[in-house]
């Protein structure tokens, strides 16, 4: 019997199914795609082509794309390709709304990651298609609060922040009235999606289209801003805490009493039903309430540690081995390409290289704890 998240997951795929069916859908409205229609007419509001950044690596994305992305088709739950089994959380295999780019450094060696190009953009183009033949009834659930569905849509989103075209003002929770607007108004537009970036050059390149390859969208990534320094602490709280505490992290109801939290009071984790990945890598630590020890805590987890004895990669290593960046399966698990063992983390492989290249020349100075 379903209960809890499952069952709320199970209802909204229903409730969505049957208001999908035809003389039952509600009209999308007006599609805006870039502040003006056809003719010439100002429409006020957001445009489907306004385009986001993330604010820890200037990733771009269409506002709609960034937010469906974060709160329904990222990582290892409900609507994710990564999500298996009790992870699915009652939504039936294959019905993706995953709209990640597909290549996201340079063009040439977008092969050298797995699986090949041809077959990302094939998956994005084909989640795309999903989105689109189940937009009706996603806008009424989103509307409704029923998805993303309670417990289950906390522990499915992703809630690294994303900057507006303003670059200052922060893209809206999908749950408040703006940002259904914004994602509304991107599936009456056919959810157009960025499928490809490349770093910018120069700061007059950033957000700004590159070339096309094959009639895919193209755009050049956005102000990364200061990448943290190689230092576990900033690794850490920038890359460890915000993409893989949320499975390497226990469950967690309290408030975090740490004030320099990144996300606020929220405290992730929880992410793996199972436990299997806290069991695996615990990136916590011993305060449950407060966060701020939590790098020092965590540190002995990654440095000089052996892979999980019960998991995949037993006998793949050690996850950081300092001062020999290639031989840490840390890296190896983080790069966007095969693995020696399992899948590229976190799933689906949202850490942007130049944040690597920090991890890998922290390991290369030895890997302080500092």
């Amino acid at each position: 019997m379903l209960r809890g998240p499952a069952l709320a997951c199970s209802l909204v795929l229903i409730a969505s199914a049957l208001t999908s069916i035809g003389g039952c859908k509600r009209d999308l409205g007006e599609c805006n795609l870039d502040g003006q229609t056809t003719d010439g007419r100002a429409i006020p509001g957001p445009a489907a082509f306004d385009i986001a950044s993330r604010v820890t690596d200037g990733l771009p994305m269409y506002e709609g794309q960034a937010l469906v992305q974060s709160t329904c088709g990222d990582g290892t739950f409900c609507h994710a390709p990564a999500a298996v089994g009790a992870n699915r959380v009652g939504v039936p295999a294959g019905l993706n709304f995953d709209v990640a780019l597909a290549c996201t450094v340079p063009f040439d060696d977008c092969d050298d990651q797995s699986p090949p190009y041809a077959d990302r953009i094939g998956r994005l183009y084909g989640n795309q298609s999903s989105i689109n033949s189940w937009a009706e009834g996603m806008i009424q659930e989103i509307r409704a609060g029923a998805m993303p569905p309670g417990e289950a849509g906390v522990l499915a989103e992703n809630p690294t922040p994303w900057l507006r075209k303003d670059g200052e003002s922060l893209l809206p929770s999908i749950r408040s009235e703006e940002g259904q607007e914004i994602v509304r108004n991107w599936l009456a537009c056919q959810s157009p999606v960025i499928a490809r970036t490349e770093i910018a050059t120069s700061p007059e390149d950033e957000l700004q289209p590159c070339a096309s390859v094959d009639d895919e969208i193209c755009v050049y990534s956005g102000p990364q801003g200061a990448l943290p320094a190689p230092e576990w602490s900033e690794i850490y709280w920038s890359i460890m805490f915000t993409e893989c505490v949320a499975c390497h992290g226990p469950p967690n109801n309290n408030d975090d009493q740490n004030p320099n939290n990144p996300f606020g009071t929220r405290i992730p984790g929880g992410a793996d039903p199972s436990g299997a990945a806290v069991e695996a890598l615990d990136l916590s630590g011993f305060d449950k309430t407060n966060t701020s020890d939590w790098a020092g805590d965590s540190y002995p987890a990654v440095v000089n540690a052996s892979a999980y004895t019960g998991g995949v990669c037993a006998t793949f290593g050690t996850l950081v081995v300092p001062g020999v960046s290639d031989n840490s399966l840390l890296l190896d698990k983080m790069r966007n390409n095969p693995p020696a063992c399992g899948t590229v983390m976190p799933p689906p492989g949202s850490i942007a290289e130049p944040l690597i290249q920090v991890v890998e020349d922290w390991i290369d100075l030895g890997a302080p704890d500092n």
